[in-house]
């Protein structure tokens, strides 16, 4: 990280992976779900790490649970 920078975020390619979800029925079951990573480093003496837990979260639970679909037609 160059100063005056504090963080970076690094988003991975978009892959197909299996993952474990529930059901209907409420069993977990095996699916194919498009999955990325997403990496943050940051500069320790600029902010506590649980803030920066608390962004990728946000950015996690945006991302899950965003409607996409008017942006990608």
């Amino acid at each position: 990280i160059n100063q005056p920078q504090v963080a970076i975020l690094a988003a991975d390619g978009v892959q197909k992976r299996p993952v474990v979800v529930e059901g209907p029925d409420g069993e977990d079951v095996i699916a194919i779900h498009h999955v990325g990573m997403l990496t943050l480093a940051w500069d320790h003496r600029a902010f506590d790490g649980a803030y920066a837990g608390m962004f990728l979260h946000a950015m996690k639970l945006r991302l899950e649970h965003h409607d996409w679909e008017p942006e990608l037609t």
